[in-house]
């Protein structure tokens, strides 16, 4: 197997993803200045559909989760595992836009038009805490691009934790890491139940989303270990479709599914149907759909990075030009601004990705 191992479908689904959070973002902020076409029936059936792309976070989660656990393994087994190589190539490939996003919110943004100072306090943000001062500090603050930042630290705590533990443990048996995320899913599951009363606890802590981790990180042990591409090459494609169909439904009729204690069970359910389409996009020979194939979806996954920290700026921007200029009373405004935000963050996520982030990923061959 080559060194720099490369998964097909993971850009698509990635691109998924983060069209998912944009379209939900553009719904749910400031929708406040939007007129009363945003109450109508139609426009709040759409709402059913558009209000489910927060799910595009968990599945950032798994498929992280996913890949980390594979690689390491890999370079494990490899004997090339260097704790300290590791951390270079996360740090190449998360520090530069994230820190860039970071000081535009806290020392440019304040001083631009439209701009405002936050609440956010940067020493959890320099230190990647943003979604534990999003818990002190979030309901007080009105700068949603500086919120989403939340995931990418949880993220860069997975990534050092998992590399430390592996790193410091390099168990001989497999089974050793089964053991290992099933107690990480215990531990996220009692805390679940314990923040039931609330739900930026759970939406926010580290405790409550690292179950989705533990879900990728076992994905990604079977597929190390070749179940996964035995089992995916097997699988006809009747069964294929009928877990979409499942999954899918559970999605869409979540809110009514997940009440009570039972919510407390959601990222696990979520996480079980996310973990089976990367393992059937990645293996599987007899798909009804590949996500790379969606005309640009493979290439627009290279941007997803940028694309996830930059939408929620222009969301922001778009919507006080909008309402500033009375562009607010009809859903065709509406459906412009969307466009707008589409593009001025795809836009930017390339120019982004070509002058800054694909600079600092190639500096990653000198830390394999």
């Amino acid at each position: 197997m080559e060194k720099h191992v490369i998964f097909p479908n993971i850009n698509g689904l990635r691109f998924i993803g983060s069209l998912s959070v944009l379209f939900f973002h553009c719904y749910m902020l400031n929708r406040e200045i939007w007129g009363d076409f945003y109450h109508e029936y139609w426009f709040q059936k759409a709402y059913v559909l558009v209000s489910r792309g927060h799910l595009g976070v968990p599945l950032f989660f798994i498929i992280s989760g996913f890949l980390i656990t594979y690689l390491l393994l890999h370079e494990q087994s490899k004997g090339n595992f260097h704790l300290g190589r590791y951390l270079m190539r996360r740090f190449l490939r998360v520090w530069p836009l994230y820190f860039l996003v970071v000081l535009f919110g806290f020392f440019v943004f304040p001083h631009l038009p439209y701009g405002v100072a936050t609440m956010h306090e940067f020493w959890r943000f320099a230190l990647f805490l943003s979604n534990f001062d999003e818990l002190i500090n979030g309901m007080r603050d009105s700068i949603n691009f500086l919120t989403a930042t939340w995931t990418v630290s949880v993220e860069e705590q997975f990534y050092l934790a998992w590399g430390v533990l592996v790193g410091l443990t390099a168990f001989r048996k497999k089974v050793a890491y089964v053991y290992l995320f099933v107690l990480i899913l215990i531990v996220s599951l009692i805390f679940r139940f314990q923040h039931l009363d609330s739900h930026r606890i759970l939406h926010y802590h580290t405790l409550s989303v690292m179950a989705n981790f533990a879900i990728g990180g076992l994905a990604g042990l079977w597929a190390f270990t070749g179940g996964a591409q035995r089992f995916f090459e097997k699988l006809p494609r009747y069964a294929i479709v009928l877990v979409y169909v499942i999954g899918c439904g559970i999605i869409l009729f979540e809110d009514r599914l997940f009440k009570g204690w039972i919510f407390a069970f959601e990222q696990l359910v979520f996480g079980a149907f996310f973990a089976f389409v990367i393992l059937e996009q990645v293996f599987s020979q007899r798909s009804f759909f590949k996500a790379d194939r969606i005309p640009g979806f493979f290439q627009s996954g290279k941007v997803t990075y940028g694309f996830y920290l930059f939408h929620c700026l222009y969301i922001y921007y778009w919507a006080m030009i909008f309402r500033d200029n009375g562009l607010t009373d009809h859903i065709g405004w509406y459906l412009l601004f969307v466009l707008l935000v589409f593009v001025s963050t795809y836009t930017t996520a390339w120019l982004s990705y070509l002058a800054m982030e694909r600079p600092a990923l190639k500096l990653k061959k000198y830390f394999r």
